[in-house]
């Protein structure tokens, strides 16, 4: 009987320890959900009322890549959707496509990001435990620092153009030099050429 009883008491005690990693993992991945989120609406306000256009040479290509690279997958289904039922010509299409593309590729990417979390928080992290969470959580942290290391470029480029960078580099700076000009007076005496002797007097 006391047999039975530790046993008991040790998968109770076993089936806490696992509760509390699970715990531990899931406020991890939801603060890595929550980081990545919150670069997402920042991307999104940095490329506001941009013209979508990747080759331009605008600070903004930073954030605007970063924002298309995670909404892939919700265009394709977009996409799809509008094929299918045929919703191209509508004008909530024509308003993300056309005016507002940062504003529809944050809606998507934060869409996508609303699924992932959900699907992980609420299914895959009860049916598959710690080890499918924490997978899930490394793969948040690559794309949050990813997009962090993005929008630090744009910041970077932005103040390289202002000029921010510029105490950095006082030992680059040259003394202004004075300008050379030649002065041709329009009066100048010219001399007289010497008449050439003859050969044989």
């Amino acid at each position: 009987m006391s047999t039975a009883v530790k046993k008991t008491k040790y998968r109770a005690s076993a089936s806490s320890r696992g509760r509390e990693r699970l715990q531990r993992v899931n406020r991890r991945f939801d603060l890595c959900a929550g980081i990545l989120a919150l670069l997402i609406v920042i991307a999104m306000i940095a490329s506001f009322r941009q013209t979508y256009e990747l080759g331009a040479n605008r600070p903004e290509g930073f954030a605007t890549w970063f924002l298309l690279f995670l909404a892939y997958l919700p265009l394709e289904i977009v996409g799809l959707v509008s094929w299918l039922f045929g919703l191209q010509d509508s004008a909530l299409v024509h308003m993300l496509v056309e005016r507002h593309q940062a504003l529809a590729l944050g809606v998507f990417d934060l869409a996508m990001l609303a699924a992932v979390w959900s699907a992980i928080r609420f299914y895959f992290g009860r049916r598959y435990g710690v080890n499918w969470v924490r997978t899930a959580t490394t793969f948040l942290t690559i794309l949050a620092v990813w997009g962090g290391f993005q929008l630090c470029c744009m910041a970077a480029v932005v103040i390289w153009s202002k000029g921010g960078f510029s105490p950095l580099h006082r030992h680059l700076r040259r003394e202004t030099e004075p300008e050379r000009v030649i002065i041709v007076k329009p009066d100048a005496e010219k001399v007289p050429e010497e008449a050439p002797m003859p050969k044989n007097p």
